[in-house]
């Protein structure tokens, strides 16, 4: 019964935090012009945006996920990768982070490798996706130092990027450092488990520490590098032209670099995981973005705002769906694998 009232809490806290931030982002729209807006939008333009960010955008990251898991599997079929991803994908957008679990156990199950490792690939993920953004600010910074600082003036944003970068690399180091020390982070790992935690337990965590750092050995496989790092870069771009696209559709008409910032700033907003693919606070930043920024009126701000992130979650859904069934699955398998199956097991 418990669990039941924290899960309703935290159903009910989170849909009023994306409540909160779609009407700030709302406030002090016209909406007669905001209609004019949405009516007068190129929505081909806008289509082809979102099929650029999720159909080629998804097919560079699982390329670049299967590098990832090479070390656990070689030659993991693009099949497995990209249904596996966009079926987590489309969880993730209709509940925040279910969709980071969901699609290593899914594939994990299908290619007979360890849960945890496919999630520690995850993991891997999300420090180049963080190094990726950390990088584009930075730039961004270089080229609109006095915009960012005047928009957002309460806000040191040079050292908040700075320190974050700081954090993220130290992490990253020591990460590395385990890797290749692996033998001696294992002793490591097992005296420190063993000293907090019971007998009954401290087996379980320590072999899922030891999966999970399996997830990160593609680190010792410098062959792997360039692909990687071409990918990421490919996939970055193919997100910059998504939202380029969108853009022209509602008549914007920046650059493909200015592009660049606004995506940043949406993916910072996306790294807070509320409802329906952070809705609500990515319309603010959007609109924030374009508005103090660049100097965009409101009304079209907020409708490329509203367009491009209703497309996205509708594409994630849709081609996530297609993959959901295909595979033949239903809610509640869906719900038993979430659930039920362990990332720490083999």
């Amino acid at each position: 019964m418990k669990i039941q009232y924290k899960k309703i809490l935290k159903v009910v806290l989170l849909t009023s935090l994306t409540l909160f931030f779609l009407y700030l982002a709302f406030r002090g729209n016209d909406f007669n012009e905001l209609f004019v807006v949405l009516k007068n939008a190129n929505y081909y333009y806008a289509i082809a945006g979102a099929f650029i960010g999720i159909i080629i955008g998804g097919y560079f990251r699982a390329l670049r996920w299967r590098y990832f898991l090479d070390p656990l599997k070689k030659d993991i079929g693009m099949g497995n990768l990209y249904s596996s991803m966009m079926i987590g994908y489309m969880m993730n957008s209709i509940i925040p982070r279910a969709g980071e679990v969901y699609r290593p156990v899914l594939l994990a199950n299908k290619e007979k490798i360890s849960k945890a490792s496919s999630f520690g690939t995850i993991l891997v993920e999300r420090v180049f996706d963080l190094l990726s953004v950390l990088i584009s600010f930075g730039i961004c910074m270089i080229f609109y130092k006095n915009k960012l600082s005047a928009a957002f003036e309460e806000y040191n944003l040079e050292a908040i990027s700075l320190y974050t970068s700081i954090i993220t690399l130290t992490f990253v180091i020591i990460g590395i450092l385990i890797i290749f020390n692996l033998e001696k982070s294992e002793v490591i790992i097992e005296k420190i488990t063993k000293k907090i935690l019971p007998e009954k337990f401290h087996q379980k965590v320590h072999n899922f520490f030891i999966s999970l750092i399996s997830g990160f050995l593609f680190i010792k496989h410098p062959k792997y590098y360039f692909q990687i790092l071409v990918l990421s870069i490919l996939m970055w771009v193919t997100y910059i032209a998504g939202t380029y696209l969108t853009l022209l559709a509602f008549n914007i008409n920046l650059t493909f670099f200015d592009a660049n910032l606004v995506l940043t700033m949406a993916t910072f907003a996306m790294t807070i995981p509320l409802p329906a693919n952070s809705a609500g606070i990515y319309h603010l930043f959007c609109t924030a973005t374009l508005v103090n920024i660049f100097g965009i009126d409101k009304e079209s701000a907020f409708g490329f705002a509203t367009v491009n992130h209703l497309l996205g979650l509708l594409g994630l859904v849709l081609v996530g769906a297609i993959f959901f069934l295909k595979e033949n699955l239903n809610l509640k398998k869906a719900r038993q694998l979430s659930n039920t199956e362990s990332v720490s097991g083999e």
